[in-house]
């Protein structure tokens, strides 16, 4: 149970690192996620090279992990975006509504019955975010950007495996 605890408090830093470094790097939200999946990826294709991991795929799971790819860098398009308009608090806040837009497109995506429980939980979080910033309008945008990334983060696990 212990490092069940670490990992969650290390996961919690290094996300709210990422939302912080997003703040002080003074590139726009789309360079940002370019460079940032460009040195991930080049950085895994390096790794694949020395661990001689490295193989060939068919243009079927190209396209596959391309549109993954593209799913990810527009999520990290709005959350960085978020921030930018912003600031980071308001962008890792208004991600949170990850959970709310999980238990509303589950069901859906997996055509099974919604769990009422799991939607009252969320939808309660999706309150304290609008309660949280319903009393300055500074932070709309920010908040808009932030729930749309929350948005395509929940549809992360359901891409299709063929």
């Amino acid at each position: 149970m212990k490092q069940v605890i670490i990992k969650l408090h290390i996961s919690i830093l290094l996300a709210g690192a990422t939302g912080l470094f997003g703040k002080l790097i003074t590139l726009n939200e789309g360079l940002l996620v370019w460079y940032r999946m460009l040195l991930a990826s080049g950085l895994f294709f390096l790794f694949l090279v020395v661990s001689k991991r490295f193989r060939r795929i068919s243009v079927h799971d190209f396209i596959r992990i391309a549109g993954v790819g593209f799913l990810i860098a527009l999520h990290w398009v709005f959350f960085y975006g978020s921030i930018k308009a912003s600031n980071v608090s308001v962008g890792v806040v208004s991600f949170s509504t990850v959970g709310f837009f999980t238990a509303l497109f589950e069901p859906l995506i997996l055509k099974r019955k919604i769990r009422l429980r799991e939607f009252i939980y969320s939808f309660i979080s999706l309150l304290g975010v609008c309660l949280i910033f319903s009393l300055d309008v500074r932070y709309r945008l920010g908040i808009g950007l932030g729930v749309i990334s929350g948005a395509l983060a929940s549809l992360l696990p359901y891409i299709p495996n063929g």
